[in-house]
């Protein structure tokens, strides 16, 4: 079972998702410094994905000092200061602008939030 969760209809593309699921899994210690991702190849096949998209994937998340090539060993999980809070802003922008684009207020927003973390929120 893998630790990743894609949405092809989530209007997100499929190598952003890895992305911010993989900065997500490192921030939350997850996948710990020294840890490895899996082949290009194995988590298409895993995922049923474009192993070009991972790959993508793979190489914004090394620009990003994320993770590092190493020969031999695939993409290896760098020491890095991602917080918990960071890792989830691009999900926090997407939410922002939705709303933006319903005209919703902060406090609109707000409320949705908490009315979701209260009622839908499942245990940790």
């Amino acid at each position: 079972m893998s630790i990743y969760s894609l949405n092809a209809v989530s209007g997100t593309p499929i190598y952003r998702q890895i992305v911010d699921q993989t900065r997500q899994l490192v921030a939350s210690g997850q996948l710990p410094p020294g840890g490895h991702l899996p082949s290009v190849r194995a988590m298409a096949a895993e995922l049923g994905i474009n192993p070009m998209t991972v790959s993508k994937a793979y190489s914004l998340l090394e620009r990003d000092g994320i993770v590092a090539r190493q020969r031999g060993l695939g993409m290896v999980v760098l020491e890095t200061t991602i917080t918990p809070g960071e890792a989830i802003r691009p999900q926090a922008v997407a939410l922002i602008e939705a709303a933006l684009r319903l005209r919703l207020t902060r406090e609109e927003v707000a409320r949705a939030i908490d009315l979701a973390w209260t009622q839908d929120k499942e245990p940790l």
